[in-house]
């Protein structure tokens, strides 16, 4: 048995996969892909002879040149079974996030959240996602979480773990339909498809993500850029004390992310750091500011025009604030 592998981006990866397994025949026996990390993702071919994996890596080059496929020769193992092993369970505060080969074996005491290894980001296995699931459960035993909303779900497991944790409804969705399928699939598993709309979207723009606004709970683990650009829609669609977890930046992206969410008036009441990565999660003021604050600002304003103009007779008639 050989194997040919490669590490790059998931479009590249994917693209690879897809060229592989769309050939009839093909020299590939298997064909696996993974994430490698946030960044990259990995494909493992297997043949069963030398030739057809220098075919499968000579595809692959040609495919994306950048590619640089390594072939190996194998053991006489049950590889399938070796490659299920090295996908270990992991555990994040009462989650346990698995395939079904490591679920069958029982783990009392948790949540189990049937996750199998694919291409949609979110396995519990990068510290994003187990970061999420530890503010997840840091807030369901502070509030209740009730409605959801997770932008750039990936393999859906957030919202999923959210309703296995008692949320009402949550609403999911990604740019990637890949993604959504695989989200689904991942719902049924889990029996929770019945409180979870998946939606292909960019953002919070989708009209049904507007109209189920506002929202008790809302996660995003994308990256730091993205979650500075949509700083102000997710706080416009969060309800007044309601939270949002964010993830995907790496700890000294943490300043600007910060800066855009306190910028919207957002609280930082939690924080968690896993592998590199931060996990922060603000809460939105309970109540607006007063409507009182807003007048009385416009008066000074109105009475400091006044007199820059020379209007002294301005001050006769400020009385002061209401309550001052």
């Amino acid at each position: 048995m050989f194997m040919v592998s490669a590490t790059a981006p998931k479009e590249t990866i994917q693209a690879a996969a897809d060229a592989l397994t769309g050939m009839d025949p093909s020299p590939a026996e298997a064909v696996d892909i993974k994430e490698e990390s946030r960044f990259l993702w990995r494909i493992d071919v297997y043949t069963f002879d030398s030739e057809a994996a220098h075919g499968c890596a000579g595809i692959m080059e040609l495919v994306d040149s950048s590619l640089s496929p390594t072939v190996q020769e194998l053991e006489d193992k049950d590889w399938v079974a070796v490659s299920l092993e090295g996908l270990p369970a992991v555990k994040a505060g009462p989650f346990i996030v698995a395939g079904a080969h490591e679920l069958a074996k029982g783990h009392p005491g948790r949540i189990p959240l049937w996750i199998e290894a694919g291409p949609a980001f979110g396995t519990g296995h990068h510290g994003t996602t187990a970061g999420c699931l530890l503010a997840l459960e840091n807030r369901a035993r502070q509030a209740k979480l009730g409605k959801v909303f997770d932008v750039g779900t990936g393999s859906g497991v957030l919202a999923i773990g959210a309703i296995k944790r008692g949320a009402d409804f949550a609403i999911a969705s990604d740019i990637d339909e890949e993604s959504v399928r695989v989200a689904r699939i991942n719902g049924d598993n889990n029996n929770v498809n019945n409180k979870i709309k998946w939606l292909v979207a960019t953002g919070a723009h989708s009209a049904q993500i507007q109209r189920m606004a506002p929202f008790d709970t809302i996660f995003a683990n994308i990256l730091a850029p993205p979650l500075i650009a949509m700083s102000g829609d997710l706080t416009r669609i969060l309800k007044p004390g309601g939270v949002v977890i964010l993830s995907g930046l790496l700890n000294f992206q943490e300043p600007s992310v910060r800066a855009a969410f306190a910028g919207r008036g957002l609280t930082l009441v939690d924080r968690i750091r896993r592998d590199g990565w931060s996990t922060l999660t603000y809460q939105k003021p309970k109540r607006p500011a007063s409507p009182k604050v807003g007048r009385q600002k416009k008066e000074l304003k109105r009475l400091i025009e006044a007199l820059k103009s020379g209007k002294v007779s301005a001050l006769s008639e400020f009385d002061g604030f209401e309550g001052a």
